[in-house]
């Protein structure tokens, strides 16, 4: 941004709004729009001080002083530093005039950048509305639709199209036309005599001139009827537009003027080749008696130069796109089929052979366009503006920032009842996670889907990566996953410290290992990925995986936080069956079940509302449950068991709405004792973990409502969560790192998409425990954890009851 400091940036009490958009002198219609709105807001009678920020080519444009600062527009930086330097400037409300064509990136993407970042809440125009957009088009209106304050349309059909369409809430949809000068006084004769016209019937068409407007038709249909109005004239008013003669200089103006000659039309058609000032543009059309807007683009919401004609009582004949449909119902006007040079040649010799019916329609245009006028227009943003700024309280500013909304596919918003079957799992779908990996390991972020090096790489989620893996060489064997495993066995053979016997946990970009003990977070992880590992059919794999396992479960068993110790008891217990490593582990799945069952009791017994064993609930909490069922099943302690099914139950019902959705604790503030769960920025690892231990408790009960549970986990993922939205892609194997009140987080990084991956894991899972509870043989088995049908039968009478 290039600071331009003017009389629009001087402090004041009122309402600090900054007009993101082109301007003047820019030669286009959203400049000359924004133009007009900043000045009937300047001068409205509420105080609002508004100040332009410009998008900018760098052409050396000479800005008016309302220009506060220019954007320029390939920059993507400036887009996402906007709003901070707004808010920092004290603006407290952005008005974006949005049309695809004024912003950097593809279609305009890097428009996303400004809205998903900003801290101040944004109102935005939306000067086009496609009903058949492409994918890029539909991403961004969509981020437009979830992230905007208040979203405005100049038509009803625009209304329309964004709830249906684009799943906007019609609540924050305001409809507001086009504003258009006050015309009270239209004297024609003296305009035709200012432009030297003054005894011609005046046919106009007017804006930037292009094959958009269609002008051939208009000569077409002048030409079948020249000899019936031989006064008329017709005027084509406008400039070239500036892209379309940047690329191809006047070949199209001089197209049309070698047409007038062909049609014999020489003398009856004048062109002005001038951008026109406001002041020109009213004299033209005060001149005109009929003017033509013959377009072919159906979809097309929003015409400044209609709206300007009908308020100067030009009478309008039209092709019937959607902005012209609304504006000349009730006989305000006439329209055509499109592209029918007949039909317009009809209405045509119509209006300019009966000036009865030509002053009656003007006489309707233009009184419908009294309240259409620049002073009206500014009032009812003035009251948008003022609604937004009461109602948006700075604490959930702050959220929505942080969180994007980006529709996973073209349904954009799910239908809360529209929800994939979860009987339908998808086959393993690796296109992200190889994605975001490369020989070293899995990165842990990512911006968008694009894998962010940075911040390098960690054993959490290079441990989730592996036992992923290890599924997916399960149902599909292949090369390129083999090779993965052997990528994560050597990266998780590099953070063991053989000194310690403890696993790092960050590595850099450049390889190093900033810390000397990683997290105890890590170790679990790890544990528990090759606990896993250690059954691979694949012998060489089996012997990496059992060698460190053996030296790192020492420190395993000195693990103090509930979390971390339910990760290695899931890994024990997953290698129990192992007859190489089962002596070892079992004496440390042992010590830790131990320790995380006197935990969670010792808390129960002395808050029963709060039998969790650690200060606050936070993330991946049902993992701490899963330890309990399934530690408790392989060590045949029925009491175990009931406890782990009593904290899932409680889990669930602390994170389920009322409407039976799972709604997961946000990260935004946790869950305390005595307090509700935190809403909002809700991450995909504590559903996923609460699936997981569910699919469990089905395997250690053999009750299906344990089953019902982990489908509504999935489900969460699929667009049963409160926004309808598709957390995760099946389609692609990613997932997005959260959910809040905005919408989607865009970026899809390695926690978030191994949590999903893993996650259609266990309801393979869960479908092959059905089936073998279907087919006689009780309980089904949970393949994960090697709990075999004697140790469920052990727990049986305990856990009959503790279905939810």
């Amino acid at each position: 941004m290039i600071n331009q400091p003017g009389p629009a940036t001087v402090g004041s009490n009122g309402l600090q709004v900054a007009f993101v958009a082109t301007y003047v002198p820019r030669q286009c219609g959203i400049a000359t729009f924004t133009h007009d709105l900043v000045e009937a807001v300047r001068a409205a009678p509420q105080d609002i001080r508004p100040r332009v920020i410009a998008m900018d080519r760098g052409e050396g444009l000479s800005y008016p002083p309302a220009v506060a600062a220019t954007l320029a527009v390939s920059d993507r930086a400036a887009y996402r530093s906007l709003g901070r330097c707004l808010a920092d400037d004290g603006v407290q409300l952005i008005s974006l005039q949005h049309e695809y064509g004024i912003f950097g990136g593809r279609s305009g993407e890097y428009v996303k950048e400004l809205l998903e970042n900003s801290p101040i809440p944004v109102v935005s125009t939306l000067h086009t509305l496609l009903t058949r957009p492409t994918r890029t088009q539909e991403l961004i209106l969509r981020c437009i639709a979830e992230q905007s304050a208040r979203l405005v349309t100049m038509s009803q059909r625009g209304r329309a199209i964004l709830v249906e369409r684009y799943g906007a809430d019609p609540a924050r949809i305001a409809v507001i036309p086009h504003g258009v000068p006050s015309f009270d006084r239209v004297d024609r004769r003296a305009a035709r005599t200012a432009l030297g016209l003054d005894h011609a019937t005046v046919v106009l068409s007017a804006g930037l001139l292009g094959p958009h407007k269609n002008v051939e038709l208009v000569l077409e249909a002048l030409a079948r009827i020249a000899d019936r109005v031989p006064h008329a004239v017709y005027a084509v008013v406008g400039t070239t537009h500036p892209e379309l003669r940047k690329r191809f200089g006047e070949a199209y103006r001089r197209g049309l003027e070698d047409r007038v000659r062909s049609l014999g039309l020489d003398g009856r058609v004048r062109f002005v080749d001038r951008y026109l000032s406001r002041d020109e543009l009213m004299t033209w059309l005060a001149a005109g008696d009929v003017f033509v807007t013959p377009y072919r683009n159906a979809q097309q919401i929003a015409s400044g130069t209609l709206a300007y004609a009908m308020a100067a009582g030009c009478v309008v004949v039209s092709t019937p796109y959607a902005h012209a449909l609304e504006l000349l119902d009730q006989g305000r006007g006439l329209l055509v089929p499109f592209d029918d040079a007949d039909a317009l040649s009809d209405a045509l010799r119509r209006l300019l052979t009966d000036d009865q019916e030509r002053e009656r329609i003007g006489r309707r245009a233009h009184a419908h366009c009294r309240t259409m006028t620049w002073p009206a227009v500014a009032a009812q943003y003035a009251a948008v503006f003022s609604a937004v700024r009461s109602e948006r309280a700075v604490e959930r500013r702050a959220v929505m920032r942080r969180l994007v909304a980006v529709p996973i596919d073209g349904s954009g918003r799910r239908p809360h009842g529209a929800l994939r079957p979860v009987d339908a799992v998808p086959p393993p779908a690796r296109r992200h996670l190889e994605q975001i990996r490369d020989r070293v390991g899995v990165i842990q972020f990512a911006v968008g889907h694009t894998p962010d090096r940075r911040d390098g790489y960690c054993t959490d989620d290079v441990a989730r990566a592996l036992r992923v893996d290890l599924r997916h060489q399960a149902h599909e064997p292949g090369a390129a996953t083999a090779a993965a495993i052997w990528v994560d066995l050597r990266f998780l053979a590099e953070a063991l410290d053989p000194d310690t016997g403890r696993f790092r946990n960050l590595r850099t970009a450049a390889g190093r290992w900033p810390e000397t003990i990683g997290s105890e977070d890590a170790h679990g992880r790890a544990i528990q990925a090759l606990g896993e590992a250690v059954s691979s059919p694949d012998r060489a794999v089996a012997a990496e995986a059992r060698g460190l396992l053996a030296n790192a479960l020492p420190a395993a068993a000195r693990l103090e936080w509930a979390r971390p110790q339910a990760y290695s008891i899931l890994g024990c217990a997953a290698a129990l069956d192992d007859a190489r490593s089962s002596q070892g582990v079992r004496h440390v799945l042992v010590t830790l079940l131990d320790r995380l069952e006197q935990g969670v009791s010792r808390a129960r017994s002395l808050d029963p509302q709060w039998p969790w064993p650690e200060e606050r609930c936070t993330y991946d909490n049902g993992v701490i449950a899963e330890a309990l069922i399934t530690g408790g099943l392989n060590l045949e302690r029925p009491a175990t068991v009931r406890l782990g099914l009593d904290v899932l139950r409680w889990l669930f019902d602390a994170e389920t709405g009322p409407d039976g959705r799972l709604r997961p604790i946000g990260n935004d503030g946790w869950w305390e004792p005595g307090r509700d769960p935190a809403r909002w920025a809700e991450q995909p690892i504590e559903p996923a973990s609460l699936l997981s231990a569910a699919v469990a408790a089905h395997g250690a009960t053999g009750d299906d409502s344990w089953g019902r549970l982990a489908e509504r986990a999935y489900a969460w993922f699929l667009g049963a969560n409160e926004l309808g939205l598709e957390v995760a892609d099946p389609e692609r194997g990613a997932c997005h790192d959260g959910l809040g009140p905005g919408g989607l987080n865009a970026n899809q990084g390695a926690e978030s998409t191994l949590a999903w991956l893993m996650r259609v894991e266990r309801m393979r899972d869960l479908a092959e425990i059905r089936s073998s509870t279907r087919h006689g043989a009780g309980r089904g088995q949970d393949r994960t954890y090697s709990i075999t049908s004697d140790k469920r039968a052990v727990a049986r009478a305990t856990v009959e009851s503790a279905a939810p």
